[in-house]
């Protein structure tokens, strides 16, 4: 069985219950007004349910691409190992905001009954934000960690072929001895080999950053003052 596919015919299955529930309200009748009064109750629930969904689709997909990666980057057994540990470890602490990525805006559309929803559910492969901090930058949302060393960036260049980002110095020591490294995000179509003048600093996100960053010393500095 395919886990991701398990997810998105769960997610289905919601939407499709909800249609058929709200196929049955009406007024100027008592029950179907009561039926009514019960799906505004429970439609949170089934929002929650949709991101718990969501969630575990978006770590299975980052599990794959950790495996991915430790076995790319390991020649034997243990190397694979402490690999696949370390870069477990640094997801661990990242943090997702499942309620910022198109696919959950998509579910809640479709289950809201949005007319202005643009795809159907589940159609979204591509969740760049799928497993970390996302922030919004204009019209678009990226997350804020390196895809190769996942950690926070602190130099954020942007690749004008594709719109994905990587910390400067990550992404300048991968391609230094290597002209034919490809955008590590999950999901992106990009087939173009990363160069140096693909790459402009992006002091949107720099400053969405350090916004960041200064949120989490003022909540550390909170905690300590209540300690």
């Amino acid at each position: 069985m395919n886990f991701i596919n398990d997810i998105d015919n769960m997610k289905k299955c919601i939407v499709e219950n909800t249609e058929y529930m709200k196929s049955f309200e009406g007024t100027g009748d008592t029950l179907r007004d009561e039926l009514k009064k019960f799906n505004d109750e429970i439609l949170e629930k089934r929002l929650a349910m949709g991101e718990t969904l969501i969630r575990l689709k978006t770590k299975q997909k980052r599990l794959d691409q950790i495996l991915e990666m430790a076995g790319n980057d390991s020649d034997t057994l243990q190397q694979f190992e402490k690999k696949y540990a370390d870069l477990n470890a640094s997801e661990a602490q990242k943090r997702s905001n499942i309620k910022l990525t198109s696919e959950y805006k998509e579910f809640k559309d479709e289950l809201v009954g949005n007319v202005n929803a643009s795809t159907a559910i589940g159609s979204n492969g591509n969740m760049e934000a799928e497993i970390m901090e996302i922030v919004e930058t204009g019209d678009t949302a990226c997350s804020m960690y390196d895809p190769w060393t996942k950690g926070l960036m602190l130099n954020p260049m942007r690749n004008i072929k594709c719109g994905h980002h990587y910390d400067r110095d990550s992404v300048m020591s991968v391609i230094k001895n290597n002209m034919s490294v490809r955008c590590p995000v999950v999901g992106c179509a990009t087939k173009s080999y990363i160069q140096p003048n693909h790459l402009q600093a992006d002091l949107t996100l720099q400053q969405k950053i350090n916004d960041h960053k200064a949120e989490q010393e003022a909540s550390l500095s909170s905690e300590d003052d209540e300690d």
